[in-house]
């Protein structure tokens, strides 16, 4: 698979977007290509404790670039990722 710096930064900005709008108080992450797929690392603060939890999800490709421009398809996987970032805290 071959990428191109541009569409890298592509992806890490929509991430970035994607996970702010999901107001966590403090996380870090990763994405790195994987076939079809992209893998993204999520370190986040814990609501409970304060202690820090690592997620991995499997992003489709083609579903990551079309949630920039298509509201519907942003909506669908912001739901699917907080609900796998329930455990992390959100600001306010």
């Amino acid at each position: 698979m071959t990428l191109s710096i541009v569409e890298l930064a592509m992806v890490r900005d929509t991430t970035a977007e994607l996970l702010d709008e999901l107001r966590l108080d403090a996380y870090l992450f990763e994405i790195e290509p994987r076939d079809e797929q992209w893998e993204l690392k999520v370190d986040c603060a814990v609501a409970a404790d304060g202690a820090w939890e690592s997620v991995t999800l499997l992003v489709p490709k083609e579903i990551l670039l079309l949630s920039r421009d298509d509201a519907a398809t942003r909506q669908r996987l912001l739901a699917e990722w907080h609900g796998r970032l329930a455990a992390c805290k959100v600001g306010v």
